[in-house]
């Protein structure tokens, strides 16, 4: 292989690894959803009270005109107890669009009743069709009269719009914000609370046209790039007004100035870097739009005597914050953030890292907010934080002392890691052992560091008996066996089904040499004594020489313990008769299951036949083996007659096997 060959795969091999850790950060932009709204206005003859000089639809224009940057269609209906005009919803960052929307709102004279269900089920449908996220602004002075009407419908009739009008909204996710206006308000306030609430919308009251600036705006407070600040609403005596505008540092990328008036303007305007800019009246109202703002921004006006003067502050940020981090987010660990802001065309932003910014991630399940310390870094913002609860979260980023503007910036996901298992060692017992107590945090364990709860959920009652307090099992033995005891492991947000083997014994198969040694004394003095009355039978290789019997009968044989793991094993049958030779090696008989026979130690264990149709046991392993209810010893001979039963116990205990020696039907 040539050195360039060498070089090459090297430095692939060294970007590879570079993408590789690259590709652990991740990051998540403010997404803005096309928004579609219609304004439902009730321009019954009671609204020429309430809005003598027609400010509502001027409002609404205004609004029109500074929506044209964002992702949103506007549609508008005015209703009295007729549908006076209506336009579908429209782009309004289209000049065009925008001015025909302008022009139908202005076309709407206040005249007749008030029927709301037909303003309202009208306005529904034309949303109908419209992707994207969907809202109705109902405005209204008043409840449903129709005691004048002459169209024929009847209070009944438009309440039953108003319910289908409900349920159309609910299905579709479609709130209804509703503006109870005027002073002499004589409509039942309850009726549009009730109505936003059943549609998860908001509920307003408006006295004055100029308040609907506020809460038009207040709509849209964290899905757009405005803020709406309130400089003045005083009454004032005739002469000049000059009010000094602090902008605390906030940048604006674009500045309306409104001033609302009970009388007629006269003159107003905005003073920004030395420079005088006029506003463009048009009789109560007047407007005002700049760019660049400088901090030493000033408005002034000239009024009469008591003249009232509302003036807001409509500032437009063409940003995007975009939310860094790096790897996975798990909950009680900290996490390091990095908040940097751009353009709509992606392109990086640095004038706004000088604004005084704070930070919140909300869960999106429960509401509980987590602050979200913020330092200024060279090219954004970073912070610090931890989450206590796993879920969803989405992070608000609000602009300026008095809180002007929030970003809903993105959402996040906090992950929780599930509590896992310590160990699996089986928990030994004796039949008359007393209780014993285990502390489960030493079997399990969670890795956030939650405190982990444990219940029961299943036990082998045959086996042993047990409960739980705090972090502690009580264990008794209750017979001999061996089972799993199952818990409900939790950390309060995910559960596991944590297993505790146990196997419960008789002493006598825990300590093998005590009662071992006590039956071969008594066997032994047992032989002794009757030595004149029992067989002997010579060694094994004399019986294996000299014998020329033959073997009869069958051999039953069950597995009646197997280590943990192992298939279950049906029982099993060995027909001798057909057997010609003079031994057989027990282990030969199950060389199919030779992990089990190892166990056993089956290959240290001999038949072979004798007279009168019975068979010699001849065995030196070290197994526990016993013929019916006695033991055997290695290295000793035992005739088997039908009916004998051989019981074979593995050295460490964990397989059992039982031999039945039978005749053939």
């Amino acid at each position: 292989m040539s050195k360039r060959t060498i070089c090459t795969a090297v430095v692939s091999l060294l970007l590879f690894c570079t993408m590789s850790l690259n590709c652990q950060a991740q990051e998540t932009a403010m997404v803005k959803e096309d928004l579609n709204i219609v304004f439902a206005v009730d321009h019954s003859g009671s609204m020429n009270e309430q809005d003598a000089g027609q400010m509502i639809p001027k409002v609404l224009q205004i609004f029109t005109d500074t929506m044209h940057g964002e992702n949103i269609k506007i549609g508008y209906l005015a209703y009295n107890d007729t549908i006076i005009t209506e336009r579908a919803p429209v782009a309004v960052d289209r000049e065009e669009q925008r001015r025909l929307l302008k022009q139908t709102i202005a076309e709407a004279e206040n005249k007749g009743e008030t029927d709301i269900g037909l303003g309202l089920k009208e306005a529904c449908q034309l949303l109908a069709g419209c992707s994207g996220k969907k809202m109705v602004v109902l405005i209204s002075d008043g409840e449903t009269d129709l005691a004048r009407s002459h169209t024929g419908r009847t209070e009944q009739d438009s309440e039953q719009d108003i319910e289908e009008a409900i349920r159309l909204c609910r299905e579709e996710g479609t709130p209804v914000v509703t503006v109870a206006f005027g002073k002499a308000y004589e409509g039942e306030e309850a009726v549009l609370r009730k109505l936003s609430e059943q549609t998860g919308g908001e509920s307003y009251e408006a006295d004055r046209p100029e308040e609907l600036i506020s809460i038009l705006y207040d709509l849209f407070h964290t899905d757009f790039s405005y803020s709406v600040r309130e400089i003045t609403d005083s009454v004032y005596d005739g002469g000049s007004q000059y009010i000094n505008c602090g902008m605390d540092g906030m940048t604006y990328d674009e500045l309306t100035v409104l001033f609302f008036s009970d009388q007629e303007i006269q003159e107003a305007g905005v003073i920004s870097g030395g420079s005088r800019v006029l506003a463009e009246r048009e009789g109560h109202y007047a407007v005002v739009k700049i760019a660049g703002v400088a901090d030493d921004l000033a408005i002034s006006f000239e009024t009469q005597q008591k003249q009232r003067m509302s003036v807001f502050l409509i500032g437009r940020r063409n940003i995007t914050p975009v939310l860094e981090w790096d790897g996975d987010i798990y909950k009680n660990q900290e996490t390091e953030f990095f908040i940097r802001f751009a353009d709509e065309k992606g392109e990086p932003l640095s004038s706004y890292t000088g604004i005084s910014w704070t930070a919140a991630f909300r869960n999106t399940a429960s509401g509980v907010s987590l602050p979200l310390p913020l330092e200024a870094a060279e090219t954004g913002l970073c912070g610090k934080t931890a989450f206590a609860e796993a879920g969803n979260y989405t992070l608000y980023l609000t602009a300026g002392r008095n809180a002007e503007h929030t970003y809903e910036v993105s959402q996040i996901t906090v992950l929780n890691t599930m509590p896992v298992s310590l160990k699996n060692d089986r928990v030994e017992m004796l039949t008359q052992s007393d209780a014993r107590m285990i502390d489960l945090t030493e079997y399990f364990a969670d890795e956030d560091g939650d405190a982990l709860t444990f219940a029961l959920q299943e036990l082998p009652q045959e086996v042993v008996s047990a409960s739980v307090e705090g972090h502690y099992l009580h264990i008794a033995p209750a017979g001999r066996g061996t089972g799993d005891i199952v818990l409900l492991v939790s950390d309060g947000e995910s559960s596991l089904a944590g297993r505790i083997a146990v196997r419960v014994r008789a002493w006598p198969e825990v300590y093998p040499a005590v009662p071992f040694m006590i039956l071969c004394l008594l066997l032994f003095a047992v032989f002794k004594l009757y030595r004149r009355k029992k067989t002997v039978i010579t060694v094994p290789e004399t019986v294996e020489d000299k014998n020329r019997c033959y073997f009869t009968g069958k051999v039953n044989v069950y597995f009646t313990l197997i280590p943990d793991g192992t298939e279950e094993i049906p029982p099993l049958t060995f027909m001798l008769h057909p057997i010609r030779e003079g031994k057989i090696v027990v282990g030969d008989m199950l060389k199919n299951y030779g992990e089990l026979s190892a166990l056993l130690e089956l290959d240290h264990m001999f038949l072979y036949p004798t007279e009168n149709r019975k068979i010699i046991f001849y065995h030196n392993s070290k197994a526990s083996v016993m013929i019916g209810n006695s033991i055997v010893c290695r290295k000793m001979q035992y005739a088997l007659s039908y009916g004998s039963v051989i019981y074979v116990t593995a050295a460490d205990g964990s397989c059992e096997m039982e031999m039945h020696y039978v005749a053939t039907n």
